[in-house]
């Protein structure tokens, strides 16, 4: 059988740039390809088994006694994942899974709404009399990282010290991997240091927010250690961040491709929730993910050995037409739309409520009050396609209502 092309995505993860949603979507035809000649591949180079259909990656993604998330590259000594709930398996998995439930409790997401509302309308006052915006920059990236901040009750004067954090890309300002290691590893224990700090001033002194929550918390009666508690605030910050980033950034992008679909969400905002599920599928934040297996196992037709690297294709199994009809339309009423956007089964994205109820509020409130959005002609969209597809520079112009 001839080999078939690796995609960069499964390899590389430098920024590449495009001019049109149609550019990106050319990624999508390598997808299809791959379904429909290997939906289960091995390639020659890195030895990873990709794979490309809905009901394989899916059984990948939920089937954690034989595609573990534990000792696999992503997760490795040089990462604050390694001991997160994003990297364990059952039943240490249920522990640290339960700590979602004390961070987004009824009262704590009920509050969210208003505190939503209010910093994207300070973010909208301040661009509205200029007339255009950097999606990313000036609201898809400030707005989740001021929310996660007010919601862990980092003070307002270290919300710097997030952006910082954030947009930091040390492996790009490098010139070794050994440097490259090093830079991770000093950034990953200045924010370490920062919130055991936090957490030992919250047990000094409580107040009403997350992080006291979480210095309080008990699971089966038993309390966390400090490292299962910083590293669960690093995980929360990261997808707190990055996953309503991306969301707000691809569905605009989205919405300017598809003009008559930005116009019936104006007309109609009740469609709002089910267009972003179609964003979620139709634009995936998360490309792929990372799994190891437990034993040989079988899938597609293959035999997959033990302590195999797989990495199933969530951005392949949303345009897989056996579960979606029509795949590559873009449509606000799709129904039925079980999207693996977020995942699946137990590892499905802790920061997904949190994306969903931030994106129900902004983006109806940048369509009401931003008239006659159009995307800047011309204008070379920047892409880091990884693990994570992030737009990294969406400008756009309108008219202020």
């Amino acid at each position: 059988m001839q080999q078939p092309q690796t995609h960069r995505g499964a390899r590389g993860f430098a920024p590449f740039r495009v001019n049109t949603l149609t550019e990106i979507l050319q990624s999508y035809d390598w997808f299809e390809q791959m379904r429909t000649s290997s939906p289960v591949y091995q390639d020659e180079q890195t030895h990873l088994w990709q794979v490309f259909r809905y009901a394989d990656v899916q059984k990948v993604v939920t089937d954690y006694q034989h595609f573990s998330s534990e000792a696999v590259p992503g997760f490795s000594e040089d990462s604050f994942l390694r001991d997160t709930v994003v990297a364990k398996d059952p039943p240490d998995h249920r522990k640290l899974r339960n700590l979602v439930n004390v961070a987004f409790t009824p009262r704590a997401v009920s509050r969210l709404d208003g505190l939503v509302a209010q910093i994207t309308q300070e973010i909208l006052d301040e661009a509205l009399s200029l007339g255009k915006m950097d999606v990313v920059s000036d609201i898809a990236f400030p707005l989740p990282a001021k929310v996660i901040a007010e919601m862990l009750g980092v003070p307002r004067e270290d919300w710097d010290i997030f952006r910082r954090w954030a947009i930091s890309e040390p492996t790009e300002q490098v010139n070794s991997r050994e440097e490259a290691l090093r830079a991770r590893q000093a950034m990953g224990q200045q924010m370490y240091d920062y919130f055991a700090g936090l957490l030992a001033e919250r047990r000094r002194s409580p107040r009403e927010d997350l992080i006291t929550s979480l210095s309080r918390a008990e699971i089966d009666g038993e309390h966390l250690s400090e490292d299962e508690l910083v590293n669960f605030c690093l995980l929360l910050l990261a997808a707190g961040q990055e996953t309503t980033k991306n969301l707000i950034a691809n569905a605009i992008l989205c919405f300017t491709e598809n003009p008559e679909a930005m116009q019936r969400l104006i007309v109609e905002p009740a469609l709002m929730p089910a267009a972003i599920e179609e964003v979620l599928r139709y634009l995936a934040p998360v490309w792929f993910l990372f799994r190891r297996t437990t034993t040989e196992v079988e899938l597609g037709g293959q035999r997959i050995p033990a302590n195999s690297i797989v990495l199933p294709w969530l951005a392949s199994a949303n345009r897989d037409p056996e579960q979606f009809p029509d795949p590559n339309r873009f449509d606000i009423q799709r129904e039925p739309n079980r999207h693996l956007g977020f995942g699946h089964g137990i590892h499905f994205c802790i920061g997904a409520p949190l994306a969903r109820l931030e994106a129900r509020i902004v983006l109806p409130m940048m369509l009401t009050q931003l008239k006659n959005i159009q995307r800047v002609p011309d204008f070379p969209i920047t892409v880091r396609a990884g693990v994570v597809f992030v737009i990294q520079s969406l400008p756009i112009t309108f008219v202020a209502s």
